[in-house]
């Protein structure tokens, strides 16, 4: 689909006829030949785990004899009896428009069409209001209108568009409150960036032939070494076929594989759909029967159906704080469909679009952003999200001269149990410094004045910086396909990542600029002044009887290490069991011992010092 994709966008530098060379069908007969050969290919490889034709034609005269059309028929039918499901594009000619009669033959007794064509043509009779049959009639939507480009075109970037929606889900507003009543609406959410990944799959080949093939594995379920044999009815799923011979899952309690919880089908689709629910339990009036038994007065327990979002509050969007954001937010936006063409839902709310762009509206105008708490997915865990309201403050534009559509973005909100403290010793020093007079140095903010503007990036563009892993993957693969040569030149990042293009052009810019480098000399020693004077700064601040006592602990006397004791360590090689201050201790008694910052460091340099020592000894 990438690549046809490709292909369309470039059309007007390479033409589609560039493309795809053909010679007319000199018999009406090959086209039986063509039919046949995809149901063989459908049949044999086992790669297609979609098997269906796209049937693309501007012949609408695919016969002329009786004879062919049988044929014609009889292929179709076999499609539709594999299940091979064939997806016809007619394309009108300039010159004229496109001639159903003949398809209509060959299709109309094969129920060739797609279960979601079907919807597509019901859906779009019901929105005119008109009766259709049971079946498909000759009198079809799908015979009346030829296909062009642009609707191809636009079929495309419609499935691009889908691939990028991450969730559907019912925006809940009011719970069936006595106030609000049952209020909400359908919403979708679609990604607004993800980083692309490199798939890098393992495809097992057998080489010992003459052309490579392709290896595909099995596995089976067993028992005791047999083999267990699961039902082969087509229509029921693998989980019903497990289930019915015995097989379930279960889930160990307590990190012992003696204790086991075994789950059915039903249990699990219970625990993976259903969440606990977040509805407040308004004031009831009280018709419970007082003669009855207390233990049998239980209050049903209810449960939402994930995934859906209730909403708890509103807030100023001066409150938003943006460090409290856990992960890139997504784009939510009314379902126009009112969450009836989606899987995830079986059934949405009414004018979900006139409800959300109320919404929408009052936020903007009150400034504020919502608040909602919900599961976005089944088998998932709630969440805390703030639905920020688009084209407001800090959510004006996405990329320079473009501008958000209007909508909320929606970001997920940590709970209490997710926010880490920072360290003790940093907030007590940072307590410190704000009790100070002076919380800034006037002259590093001089410094840093006349510095930061020549370091002004205009505009951050993601079009200009392509994703360095992956192009670098495609390189080395198309210099390995074409068996060019990959010099070390061309593996530099300065070839292969465009922040770094523009980090050694800054770093040329820095270097012919004095008055760049004079500055940050200046920065550098007035930062070396500030870190030297808040050395002595700590060192006279009180510290607690605890802290004492570990300064007492650590000030005791370092025991001396013998050159018996060290001579024993350097011949069994343990000097690894002095400490450092001993180490160092001992290098001071021989100043020819070079030092060291590490430990390893310094044991190399004494041993080498005993050995040249042993080696000067007369025998």
């Amino acid at each position: 689909m990438k690549k046809l994709n490709d292909i369309i966008t470039n059309v007007d530098n390479v033409p589609l006829t560039d493309i795809f060379k053909y010679t007319p069908m000199e018999n009406e007969t090959e086209i039986t030949m063509v039919l046949n050969k995809m149901i063989d290919e459908f049949t044999n490889k086992k790669e297609f785990n979609k098997r269906r034709m796209v049937w693309v034609t501007t012949n609408d005269k695919p016969y002329t004899q009786e004879s062919t059309k049988e044929a014609i028929w009889r292929i179709v039918d076999d499609f539709y009896y594999y299940g091979f499901f064939i997806e016809p594009f007619f394309l009108a000619t300039k010159d004229r428009d496109f001639d159903f009669e003949s398809f209509k033959e060959v299709f109309m007794n094969t129920n060739y069409l797609k279960k979601s064509q079907e919807r597509a043509l019901q859906q779009r009779e019901e929105e005119e209001e008109l009766i259709r049959p049971v079946g498909f009639s000759k009198d079809s939507v799908v015979f009346k209108k030829s296909i062009v480009g642009s609707q191809i075109r636009q079929s495309i970037f419609r499935i691009k568009e889908v691939r990028r929606m991450q969730f559907a889900c019912n925006l809940i507003l009011s719970d069936n409150g006595d106030v609000g009543g049952g209020l909400g609406c359908s919403v979708k959410a679609y990604t607004l960036y993800s980083h692309e990944k490199i798939k890098k799959n393992d495809l097992l080949l057998y080489t010992r032939e003459e052309t490579l093939k392709k290896v595909f594995s099995t596995a089976d379920l067993t028992q005791n070494g047999k083999k267990i044999e699961l039902s082969k009815d087509h229509k029921k799923s693998y989980i019903d076929k497990k289930e019915e011979a015995g097989i379930r899952k279960g889930y160990p309690i307590g990190g012992s594989d003696d204790d086991v919880v075994i789950l059915n089908k039903e249990q699990l689709e219970f625990l993976t759909n259903y969440s606990f629910d977040h509805r407040l339990q308004e004031p009831t009036n009280d018709t419970t029967d007082p003669t009855t038994d207390d233990d049998n007065n239980e209050l049903p327990i209810l449960f939402s159906e994930a995934p859906y979002l209730k909403l708890i509050g509103f807030r100023d969007l001066s409150k938003f704080n943006p460090i409290y954001s856990c992960g890139a937010p997504t784009f939510l936006t009314a379902d126009l469909d009112n969450g009836l063409g989606t899987s995830a839902l079986k059934g949405g709310f009414s004018n979900s679009l006139a409800t959300f762009g109320s919404l929408y509206r009052s936020c903007i105008k009150l400034q504020q952003y919502a608040i909602v708490i919900g599961c976005t997915r089944s088998n998932s865990r709630p969440f805390l999200y703030a639905m920020y309201p688009t084209q407001t403050t800090n959510s004006s534009k996405l990329i320079e001269g473009e501008e958000f559509p209007q909508g909320f973005l929606l970001i997920k909100m940590p709970w209490l149990e997710d926010v880490r403290s920072l360290p003790g010793e940093y907030i007590r020093h940072t307590k410190e410094g704000a009790s100070s007079s002076s919380q800034t140095d006037p002259e590093l903010v001089n410094h840093f004045k006349e510095i930061l503007p020549k370091f002004e990036l205009e505009n951050y563009d993601p079009k200009e910086f392509p994703n360095p892993s992956l192009n670098f993957f495609y390189k080395v693969v198309k210099h390995e396909i074409l068996q060019m040569d990959f010099g070390p030149s061309e593996r530099t990042l300065s070839k292969n990542d465009e922040t770094m293009k523009r980090l050694a052009d800054l770093k040329m810019f820095v270097n012919s600029d004095d008055s760049v480098i004079d500055t940050l000399r200046k920065i550098n020693l007035r930062m070396n002044e500030i870190e030297r004077t808040m050395e002595k700064k700590r060192s006279s601040v009180d510290v607690s009887e605890k802290e004492k006592e570990k300064i007492i602990k650590k000030s005791k006397p370092v025991k001396e290490i013998t050159e018996k004791e060290m001579l024993t360590a350097w011949k069994y090689e343990t000097m690894i069991q002095f400490s450092m201050d001993q180490l160092r201790g001992f290098r001071k008694k021989y100043p020819q011992i070079q030092s060291a910052s590490k430990k390893a460091d310094l044991i190399e340099n004494i041993t080498k010092f005993l050995d040249s020592r042993v080696r000067k000894k007369p025998t």
